[in-house]
């Protein structure tokens, strides 16, 4: 037991100790802690590894290792993600239980962890993005999907994005506009809802303009 000790990664020291969730970010082959201010903020060109801890009722601590890969990661990273978090796995005793998780193709347990959502952003750490907060803000046009778990993601800002089956979110610096498709589901856009509150709270400093639109289109014109 001490020779495999001796190979974990210090980046794990300590995990799992308390019911929560746990999140590193694969950066130069290395898991790296993220702050929990970034916890549901994911990049598309970036691996990450998420722990969820859970007490059971005889207060035993159950462990679901996910291993996140976002749709522009390079297969360096996402191996990365699964080396190590078989490493964490082992750390923990061999009995916790390992999820893949795609970007996009993320399971309902995972998305569960994160209320209302994940917000998946383009770029990456191997790209050298800045936080948001150190940039200009960015306009950005979203489409949810989902009745339960909703789904987040990011689309290009262009009119070619809408339909009239989704529901979508234009989030500007001044005011977030909600776009209902006129054959978009109720439950969707009363999560998407959801969506808006916790942009608002978490980029905006929960101070922004709320507005429901039956038309999108020349909206977007206005911003590009």
């Amino acid at each position: 037991m001490s020779s495999t000790k001796q190979i974990l990664d210090p980046a794990f020291q300590g995990a799992g100790q308390k019911p929560g969730t746990e999140i590193w970010r694969i950066e130069d082959f290395k898991p790296v802690p993220l702050p929990k201010s970034d916890y549901g903020k994911f990049y598309c060109g970036d691996s990450y590894i998420v722990l969820q801890t859970t007490c059971n009722r005889g207060g035993a601590y159950l462990s679901d290792i996910h291993f996140w890969i976002g749709k522009d990661s390079s297969q360096d990273e996402a191996g990365t993600s699964a080396i190590k978090t078989v490493e964490l796995d082992s750390m923990l005793g061999g009995r916790a239980v390992q999820h893949r998780e795609p970007q996009g193709y993320e399971s309902d347990k995972f998305l569960s962890y994160f209320k209302p959502c994940i917000i998946p952003m383009e770029g990456g750490f191997a790209s050298g993005f800045r936080k948001p907060e150190e940039d200009k803000f960015e306009t950005r046009l979203y489409i949810c999907k989902g009745k339960r778990a909703i789904r987040v993601k990011e689309v290009p800002f262009a009119r070619s994005s809408l339909n009239h089956d989704d529901v979508f979110i234009l989030d500007t610096e001044k005011k977030i506009y909600q776009f209902n498709g006129a054959n978009s589901n109720i439950q969707e856009r009363a999560k998407a809802l959801e969506v808006i509150q916790h942009l608002k709270d978490k980029y905006h400093e929960g101070v922004c303009d709320v507005a429901i639109v039956g038309e999108m289109a020349n909206i977007l014109t206005k911003y590009l």
